[in-house]
């Protein structure tokens, strides 16, 4: 599990890395931590193709501020859990539009954070499906979570993942298509793509725009799927704004 610690206060982010290594050595969890110290260093490190699990963000930080920080993070990677750190409780309601997982108050209480950091990786444990197909004659799997689309040419399904990377496996999309269906953040837009909802930058009546990897790609939603994707998104949207 790979965690980033955004702080401009060094001794605190030391301190924060500390009790991480502590806590998921009594977990048992393997983490790798990278410590940024502005808002700024963290969005080029994602934008590069960096990813994190888990982030511990300061909010009060110099040239990026960590809402500014979280806004520019959430265009590019949605699936990241953003731990929010500060000592004033006054940007809450802002908080909400970049989708915190949790918010930790300055000075650190130790006993919340082991809490937080134990129900994160509970999150993220809970998420790690993958989908598993064969190719060469021997089983593969992919995490679920990390697949942005399914792209069928030719008989050949072609998975792109968020790091940039792909693969592929000979078969149909409406085979991945039933295998999905009680994943609810998978949406087929067209004969040939199926994506994962959670990386969509921007959806228009016709086009999906999915930004990963330091890019964006736009696909075509086709004419008879255009009304069943806009229910499909309104309901998406009454769940999350329930679950908020």
């Amino acid at each position: 599990m790979r965690i980033a610690i955004c702080d401009d206060d060094l001794n605190f982010a030391g301190e924060l890395e500390t009790l991480i290594l502590q806590e998921s050595k009594h977990m048992g969890q393997q983490v790798e931590t990278e410590v940024f110290s502005d808002g700024k260093m963290l969005v080029e490190s994602i934008w590069s193709g960096d990813n994190y699990d888990i982030i511990f963000i300061d909010i009060e930080m110099g040239q990026v501020d960590g809402i500014t920080a979280a806004r520019r993070i959430r265009e590019m990677e949605r699936s990241s859990l953003l731990i929010y750190i500060s000592g004033y409780e006054n940007y809450l309601k802002e908080l909400f539009e970049v989708e915190p997982f949790r918010f930790l108050s300055k000075p650190l209480d130790v006993g919340m954070f082991c809490r937080y950091f134990r129900e994160a990786c509970q999150r993220i444990d809970n998420s790690a499906i993958f989908y598993e197909f064969a190719f060469n004659k021997e089983t593969q799997k992919v995490p679920l979570k990390d697949v942005v689309y399914f792209e069928s040419r030719n008989r050949v399904i072609y998975i792109y993942m968020k790091d940039g990377s792909s693969c592929y496996f000979y078969g149909k999309l409406n085979n991945v298509e039933k295998e999905l269906t009680k994943s609810q953040y998978f949406l087929r837009i067209h004969q040939s793509y199926m994506i994962n909802y959670n990386y969509a930058k921007r959806i228009t009546f016709t086009n999906v725009e999915l930004s990963f990897a330091g890019r964006d790609i736009k696909l075509k939603i086709s004419d008879d799927r255009q009304k069943a994707i806009r229910r499909r998104l309104l309901d998406l949207a009454v769940g999350k704004a329930a679950i908020k």
